[in-house]
């Protein structure tokens, strides 16, 4: 009796555990708005949604760095970090181009 207790118990935390909140939904919606606002060059609505993409990735930085390696997060943190310095230069081809590194790097590290 307590075999099958303590297996439906661990069945029970790992299916818990596959919840979506570890998935980067979450990372590649901000990076959609982000595109959106490209588009519409609003630039202080650019930056300021870069530099919230940057607090959603200190927030999860934990969480990024036990699915993706070293070399993923730091060139994550830098790319971010570039991508608000060209928002507030506002520099389009830049943007873009930080953008979609972001967004690779991401996919990169999502991608199971």
């Amino acid at each position: 009796m307590k075999k099958i207790i303590i297996i439906f118990t661990l069945i029970f935390i790992t299916l818990s555990g596959c919840s979506n909140l570890v998935g980067g939904d979450h990372f590649f919606q901000q990076i959609d708005k982000l595109e959106q606002a490209i588009d519409q060059p609003e630039w202080s609505k650019v930056a300021s949604q870069a530099e919230e993409l940057k607090k959603m990735y200190k927030k999860d930085k934990w969480k990024i760095q036990l699915v993706g390696d070293e070399d993923e997060y730091e060139g994550l943190d830098e790319s971010i970090s570039n991508l608000i310095a060209a928002a507030k230069e506002e520099d389009s081809l830049n943007t873009r181009l930080e953008l979609a590194t972001v967004k690779s790097i991401f996919e990169g590290i999502y991608s199971l």
